[in-house]
């Protein structure tokens, strides 16, 4: 039997990971807004028509409808096959990453790990998606992307070569249960929530995929990325907040001025740590602590 090459494995999981933002697009539409995922089916938000499935197709379906919609002949927003566009590159660097990036794209993939972490990989990548343009702009996370990280966490740890299943379980409930501790205690001392329930289940997720030491990793760098953006982001939403009620003769104190959403550090940190936090590791020991 004939090996299958990597381009053509590469090919697949950019379909696959443009499928996903397919889906992960009805996802930031519907979740905040309430709606099932599953029902009603897909259907134009303007006349409510049923949309075929040869026009849901991702990326090729808008191509095809020149941006409109079959049915009202209303514009689509360029934003859905870009999303769809994005997370297929994003799946097929999964298994690109996960080989190596070996610039041989004519050999098969060999090992069963490579596959496993592929699909880890793949999970953690397009994650990115759903999970910062829900939060930023709800302050949610769908649970689809944390307990489903759990889930497939779980099944990709059954594949040899990879983290254990007793390994994957300890990451969830530990790193999970460590940042919902760490949570009520800052909200004791802060006298306000500190930290989001989404954000537990999403680092219990990466618990489940990465393993106990590399989610503890994934949290410390997102920490780490939160403040070097949120302060100074915090300081110019609160100068912007006051100017605007000095003109409006109104008070500037706003609780939600400043804040920007923990899960996009999360959800960025995830792959960067699991790609290179042996690297960044050995960086920091060799520069930092001298060893």
């Amino acid at each position: 039997m004939e090996e299958i090459p990597l381009w053509y494995h590469l090919a697949v999981f950019f379909v696959l990971g443009a499928c996903v933002g397919s889906f992960y697009n009805v996802i930031v539409y519907r979740m905040p807004r309430g709606i099932s995922l599953i029902n009603p089916p897909s259907h134009c938000p303007l006349c409510k028509k049923h949309i075929p499935l040869y026009y849901n197709l991702p990326i090729v379906g808008w191509l095809v409808l020149r941006g409109k919609s079959a049915c009202c002949k209303q514009p689509i927003s360029i934003i859905y096959p870009i999303g769809e566009s994005l997370c297929g590159l994003l799946g097929a660097l999964s298994l690109y990453a996960a080989t190596g990036f070996t610039t041989d794209f004519t050999s098969p993939v060999q090992g069963l790990e490579v596959w496993a972490d592929a699909l880890a990989l793949f999970w953690l990548l397009l994650g990115i998606y759903p999970v910062s343009a829900v939060d930023f702009k709800y302050k949610l996370i769908p649970d689809s992307i944390s307990v489903g990280g759990i889930v497939a966490g779980l099944a990709i740890s059954f594949i040899p070569g990879g983290m254990t299943p007793v390994q994957s379980v300890v990451g969830a409930v530990v790193a999970g249960g460590g940042l919902y501790l760490l949570g009520l205690v800052a909200t004791k001392v802060l006298n306000k929530p500190a930290m989001g329930f989404g954000d537990v289940k999403l680092l219990a997720g990466f618990g489940a995929i990465m393993g106990l030491t590399r989610a503890v990793e994934v949290l410390v760098i997102a920490s780490i990325l939160g403040i070097l953006v949120m302060v100074p982001y915090a300081r110019i939403a609160e100068k912007r907040a006051a100017k605007k009620a000095s003109f409006q003769n109104e008070s500037a104190d706003d609780e939600g001025a400043g804040q920007i959403p923990f899960g996009p550090f999360l959800a960025v940190a995830a792959p960067f740590m699991y790609l290179w936090g042996d690297v960044l590791k050995e960086i920091y020991l060799k520069f930092i602590l001298g060893e």
